[in-house]
């Protein structure tokens, strides 16, 4: 029974060790690599995202000439 339970502190130990040495692993050469890839999309599409605000901001204008002129038209029906 002793023997047992040995084997089993020892394979415990082998997969937390396995696990270690994978997070470092990963950490060092897929963790940068990747944020920087990530970071570097983002800056290319920065000048995207303005024209999107921009086409946003205009449509929302639009909406409220459109709400305006709905109700004045509705005034001026109502008269």
């Amino acid at each position: 029974m002793k023997n047992e339970k040995g084997i089993s502190k020892l394979v415990l130990f082998l997969i937390i060790a396995i696990i270690i040495v994978a997070a470092i692993y990963w950490a060092r050469y897929f963790a940068k690599p990747m944020a920087t890839v990530m970071m570097g999309g983002a800056e290319q599409a920065q000048p995207a995202i303005e024209k999107a605000k921009q086409a946003s901001d205009a449509v929302n204008r639009t909406n409220q000439v459109t709400e305006e002129a709905a109700r004045k038209a509705s005034e001026d029906a109502a008269k």
